[in-house]
C-alpha cells in the first residue's frame, strides 16, 4: 500500500510520529496481535517525542501520551508575546516580510522544497499540491512557531502564503485589516453537484 509514496511522504509520516515499521518488525506485531486476546489492535510505531512536538494531541492518542495543559498554553503565551515584540519593533513592510518568510519556510519544509525562496507567495496552496494531511501539518508547524491555536481549516481559509501571512500577522499583532480573497485562489465549484436542501416549518398546534 506504500509502494506509491514517495520520499518526501515518507519524511512527513515520520515527522507526524509514525516511523516505519520494516518487514521484520511487522511481522513480529502481527504475531505479537495472533497471539494477543484484545479484540481490536494497531500493529503500529510510535515516535512519542516527535507526537509531543506537535503540540496538540490527537484524541486517539491522548491516553498514551502525557502532555500539561497548563504548560501548553504558557508555552504558546510565551511564544506569542516574543514574536509581537520583534514585530512591532520593525516597520510594517518589515513586518509582513517577517512574517511571509516564515510561512513559506514552514511550507518548503511540510512539502519538501529546497527552501522558502522555492514557494511562491501568492500561488494558492492546492496548486502547490497541499491536501489535508499537509494542510494539517502547516497548521501545527505554523501554530507552535506562533503560539497560536490555528483551527484545522486555516489553511483552506487563507489559500495562499501572503494571505496567511497577513492573518497571522494581523492575529499576532492584535490588528484587524480588510482582506479580499482572490475568486482564483478557491477551488472551482463549477463542477460540484446540484444540492437540494429542504425546510420544514411546524406552526403552534400543529
Amino acid at each position: 500500500m506504500t509502494q506509491t509514496l514517495s520520499e518526501t511522504d515518507h519524511r512527513r509520516i515520520t515527522r507526524s510520529g509514525l516511523p516505519p515499521v520494516t518487514v521484520e518488525q511487522g511481522v513480529a506485531l502481527f504475531d505479537a496481535a495472533m497471539a494477543a486476546d484484545a479484540a481490536v489492535l494497531l500493529p503500529v510505531r510510535l515516535d512519542f517525542p516527535a507526537l509531543r512536538a506537535q503540540g496538540e494531541i490527537p484524541p486517539l492518542l491522548s491516553g498514551l501520551i502525557r502532555t500539561s495543559p497548563r504548560r501548553a498554553a504558557a508555552t504558546g503565551s510565551a511564544e506569542t508575546t516574543g514574536l509581537a515584540e520583534r514585530l512591532t519593533a520593525l516597520g510594517e513592510t518589515e513586518r509582513r516580510e517577517m512574517m511571509l518568510d516564515l510561512v513559506r519556510g514552514h511550507i518548503a519544509l511540510v512539502l519538501g522544497h529546497s527552501g522558502a525562496q522555492t514557494v511562491s507567495p501568492h500561488r494558492a496552496f492546492q496548486d502547490l499540491g497541499f491536501d489535508s494531511l499537509t494542510a494539517v501539518e502547516l497548521r501545527n508547524r505554523l501554530g507552535k512557531a506562533t503560539g497560536l491555536r490555528l483551527p484545522a481549516t486555516v489553511v483552506f481559509d487563507y489559500p495562499t502564503a501572503e494571505l496567511l501571512a497577513d492573518h497571522l500577522l494581523d492575529t499576532v499583532l492584535g490588528t484587524v485589516r480588510d482582506v479580499a480573497v482572490p475568486v482564483g485562489s478557491l477551488p472551482s465549484v463549477a463542477d460540484d453537484p446540484v444540492v437540494i436542501v429542504g425546510m420544514a416549518c411546524r406552526y403552534p398546534g400543529g
